[in-house]
């Protein structure tokens, strides 16, 4: 499995770098001055792995570090490792198809972090399923809160009811009150003259007793019958009213987890501080209880989710017409307490298993120490210098913890110089397979004892080490520091050999060439090439000297959004848009530019074709290639117009045979009548053959179409509505990165002459057989 890309957010001066894509041949230069962000890169990418970031990390405007790295990966081994587990549609077939997936490590205000699969096809897919668990727990939460409000309903009406109940049986007793005071007063007057009066009153209070009765007993039937209804629905709304309740138990305890663990985190961050032992062992006492604490909520905390989970599945399927027993059955047989499909979380995790391991060689842990405790060593105290080395040193020699126990100083001795000998031969036979130079240095170690100058560390064993050649015997800091850091660097592409993991290995390395000399450096970049089959290599760098000149595809150009503003944000150009990086930012690939004509056999007796730049001569050695010229001509590169002549005048010195091709610039134009003056007295016919003048281009890029120029040079889809020339000006696009480009583009992607359209294929054609007419 391989790196194939990354992407890193919000880290130091890094805003987004958006995607960048790795070199296909596993070496991937990032360029770039001081304080451009290099640095910060390695650093990301190296975050990523470990999952550890610092506070000098988070940016002022608190925005969270967030780094996404993108894997090529068979699709049958991601089926295999997340088998046992569902993942949402659509993902399966999007890594059949893209053979690739990507995880994404994003931190918290706290530093903490998580690590997730994503990407924007599969967090599309993780969307919509999230988005339909959603939609079915809202509408079963719907329903529950419509049966309880239904329930809620029918229970306030059973008390209405009641309490009409209540106010009719006082009409009742009033009624039935004034009933028997009619009739008293009717037995008292009935013989009187009143008694008919009384009489009359007499059936008005009767008549009044009989309808509030039958009020009375209408009321009572309404509360009988709705007593019932409330009683049932109460009865079987203890179902919904225990999913309830669990819910709020569920999310009790989810406050309680969250409250707990920022509890342990803050204690944690007071223990990292403190130095003081006394209080660390305080603090060590209430860290342990508070983790206990947090256990104990956690396990709480699942099993409240378990139940609340199971308890409204049976709610919402009872309340929607099946029975208890039923509901029951069919919650236990599907179990959807269970999760069924991974968490992009619980992928994440997974996949992470199966990445290449990401080691970062820097100064502090990977360069081989004066000496080191052999106790830190074992423990791997993080904050010893080189531990990194020390251990690697001790892989390499096969040693292990028992090594130590041998009692013999004389065998300890013996053992310790032959293992000596034989780290030495093998530095020999990989500096010579990888250089393919002889090299004197030999690599020691010795197991001293701390005497009594050290008193708290009396009788404990160090390990010591030293560099040796034909005349000194130093420590490795007494050494130069190129010595000790190509010796580090074998030892650590040693120790990664031996390495029995097959997940493969990303190497880290911030600028290399810092402490070597300019041969030694493409020493370096020797050791790239030799080792690039067997890991990935992605170095920062601002020497000319770990670049290769015809393979700049491998470059990323990394520089500051506002030059000379060490406080804006980093940019960072991939191989296809390096021409759009600052001069500054691009020097160490014109220093190599430079260099590599200097060191070239140019200039030959006849067909000798003086061009205007660099980015002409890219261009013309391509297409020469590719329209199969097979006459001997030879690109003479002036570094700018101005120089023809005098490049004309060494050659005419010389007594070469040369042809000049210009273009229809001011200077191009005027370049050309100049030399037809001088050189020709202004004779066309006689000038034609070895003037060649471009009439109606600028520049070369004006032979290609703009579709071609677009498809192939700029790798862009925008419109053009200028001439190519025009466009790079106004633009300040730099034009020889743009050439080499194209040289690089052309190579990888097999691109034939037939792959240009018509236009740029005639207007190159033309071109050659100008060119043609002056060779010999």
């Amino acid at each position: 499995m391989e790196l194939i890309s990354f992407r890193i957010h919000n880290y130091r001066s890094i805003i987004d770098t958006g995607w960048c894509e790795l070199s296909s041949d596993n070496i991937t230069g990032i360029i770039g001055q001081n304080e451009s962000g290099k640095t910060s890169i390695l650093e990301a990418l190296y975050s990523f792995y470990t999952g550890t970031i610092s506070e000098d990390i988070m940016r002022s405007d608190l925005s969270n570090p967030k780094v996404s790295c993108t894997f090529e990966i068979q699709p049958e081994i991601f089926e295999e490792v997340l088998k046992r587990k569902n993942l949402p549609e659509g993902i399966l077939n999007f890594v059949r198809t893209s053979h690739s997936f990507t995880l994404t490590r994003l931190w918290d205000d706290n530093m903490e972090n998580v690590l997730y699969l994503d990407g924007v096809e599969i967090s599309g897919f993780y969307s919509r399923y999230e988005q339909n668990l959603r939609d079915v727990e809202a509408e079963m939460q719907k329903r529950i809160d419509e049966y309880l409000a239904k329930r809620d309903q029918i229970v306030d009406d059973a008390e209405n009811a009641e309490k009409k109940l209540r106010e009719e049986a006082k009409n009742l007793e009033s009624a039935n009150n004034l009933l028997s005071e009619a009739k008293k007063e009717f037995k008292l007057l009935k013989k009187t003259p009143n008694g008919k009066y009384a009489e009359e009153k007499l059936e008005e209070a009767n008549k009044l007793f009989e309808e509030t009765r039958r009020v009375c007993e209408i009321a009572d039937q309404e509360f009988d019958i709705k007593r019932r209804k409330a009683d049932e629905a109460l009865y079987h709304a203890r179902i919904v009213d225990e999913s309830v309740k669990a819910t709020k138990h569920f999310n009790y305890l989810q406050n309680k987890l969250e409250e707990s663990f920022m509890a342990l985190h803050e204690i944690q961050k007071v223990f990292d501080k403190t130095t003081k032992e006394k209080e660390k062992r305080s603090l060590q006492n209430e860290m342990e209880h508070l983790n206990k604490e947090y256990l104990k909520v956690s396990m709480e905390y699942k099993e409240a989710k378990k139940n609340a989970v199971i308890k409204k599945h049976i709610a919402y399927k009872f309340i929607s017409g099946k029975s208890l027993a039923l509901a029951e059955k069919e919650v236990m047989k599907e179990k959807p307490e269970v999760e069924k499909f991974f968490t992009k979380e619980e992928a994440g995790e997974i996949l992470f298993d199966l990445i290449p391991e990401f080691i970062f060689f820097e100064d502090f842990s990977s360069l081989l120490p004066n000496r080191i405790d052999l106790e830190d060593i074992m423990r791997v105290d993080l904050q010893k210098e080189g531990l990194r080395a020390a251990r690697n040193y001790l892989l390499i020699s096969g040693l292990t913890p028992d090594f130590f126990t041998e009692t013999s100083s004389r065998i300890l001795k013996q053992k310790i110089e032959k293992l000596n000998k034989e780290v030495t031969l093998d530095f020999h036979d990989f500096w010579r397979q990888n250089i393919g130079k002889a090299n004197k240095i030999s690599i020691n170690f010795e197991l001293e004892h701390y005497d009594d100058s050290d008193p708290e560390k009396v009788g404990h064993p160090y390990l010591e080490f030293w560099i040796k050649d034909r005349f000194d015997r130093l420590y490795p800091k007494q050494r130069s520091r190129g010595v000790r850091w190509f010796l580090s660097f074998y030892l650590e592409l040693k120790a990664s050999s031996l390495s029995k993991d097959e997940r493969g290995r990303v190497l880290l390395i911030d600028e290399p060439g810092l402490s070597l000399h300019a041969r030694a450096q493409e020493d370096v970049l020797k050791v790239f090439e030799h080792i690039k089959d067997k890991m990935q290599i992605i170095y920062s760098t601002h020497s000319a000297h770990l670049i290769d000149i015809r393979k700049l595809h491998r470059l990323l150009a990394v520089q500051r959004a506002i030059e000379n503003d060490e406080s804006s944000e980093t940019k960072v150009y991939n191989a296809r848009s390096l021409a759009f990086a600052s001069a500054d930012t691009l020097t160490p690939v014109y220093t190599l530019i430079g260099s590599s004509l200097n060191e070239q056999q140019f200039i030959h007796k006849n067909n000798n074709v003086i061009i205007e730049d660099i980015a002409t001569y890219y261009y013309l050695t391509v297409i020469r290639t590719l329209i199969g010229f097979n006459k001997e001509i030879y690109f003479l590169p002036a570094s700018k117009i101005s120089n023809i002549s005098t490049m004309v005048n060494i050659l005419l010195g010389w007594g070469l045979d040369f042809i000049v091709l210009t273009g229809n610039s001011s200077e191009g134009i005027k370049t050309h009548e100049a030399l037809k003056n001088t050189l020709y007295l202004n004779d066309d016919k006689a000038s034609q053959e070895h003037l060649v003048h471009l009439e109606n281009f600028y520049t070369i890029e004006d032979l290609f179409s703009t579709l071609d120029f677009k498809k192939y040079i700029l790798h862009k889809r925008i419109g053009i509505p200028e001439s190519n020339s025009e466009y790079l000006e106004e633009n300040n696009i730099l034009r020889p990165v743009l050439a080499s480009g194209f040289m690089d583009y052309v190579e990888e992607n097999d691109l034939k002459f037939e792959s240009f359209d018509e236009e740029t294929r005639e207007n190159f054609e033309h071109l050659f057989q100008m060119l043609d007419r002056g060779l010999r």
